[in-house]
């Protein structure tokens, strides 16, 4: 039996509200490294700016899995919605193929029934198309991440004693992109399942 759409939409939200957490995460890995590549001093002046690229990124995950989940939680109300419609409209059918004498008294309120499921149809699909570009727009955030976890390493083979504690906190920023990126991998799963539901 296939997965009602407003459950895929549940556990989408809830693989996003987990992508946001790390990305939480990575934020207070931000604040290390500025905190650490102000004590270094000159010997990580490279590092220095790449903090803000790091904290910078943090934000923008942070607000587009909120934004995302927001929409997720949307489209599994309008999910409830349209499932309700569909069983009225189809009880609205057969109560019209039972007693063909009804059927006049019956006709209004069948037409508004099919009107408002084919409504909840097309508004679904669409938040469904939004849901999937926010997902892709996810993918660049990561692609971000990995690019400012590799300048990361580069940039602490050459400061020194702090080479270390800088190799730490680039490979925090590549093991959260990689968690948000398992995240976002299986809600867009979780949604090619659905794309052609309603």
């Amino acid at each position: 039996m296939a997965t009602p759409i407003f459950v895929t939409a549940a556990s989408i939200a809830a693989e996003l509200h987990q992508a946001m957490l790390e990305a939480k995460g990575l934020a207070l890995t931000a604040k290390n490294a500025r905190a650490l590549a102000v004590r270094a001093g000159s010997k990580t002046v490279g590092f220095k700016a790449i903090t803000h690229f790091i904290d910078e990124l943090a934000s923008d995950i942070i607000r587009q899995s909120q934004y995302i989940n927001g929409v997720s939680e949307t489209l599994s109300q309008q999910a409830v919605a349209l499932w309700r419609a569909t069983l009225a409209a189809e009880k609205f059918d057969w109560i019209a193929r039972q007693h063909d004498s009804h059927l006049n008294s019956l006709q209004n309120a069948m037409q508004r029934s099919h009107r408002q499921r084919e409504e909840l149809s097309a508004t679904l699909n669409r938040g469904l198309r939004e849901l999937e570009q926010q997902l892709e727009e996810g993918d660049k955030h990561i692609r971000t991440a990995n690019l400012i976890a590799t300048s990361s390493k580069v940039e602490a083979a050459s400061a020194g004693d702090f080479r270390n504690q800088l190799e730490v906190i680039a490979q925090n920023i590549t093991d959260t992109a990689d968690k948000i990126r398992t995240h976002l991998s299986k809600a867009r799963n979780l949604l090619n399942q659905k794309q052609n539901y309603a």
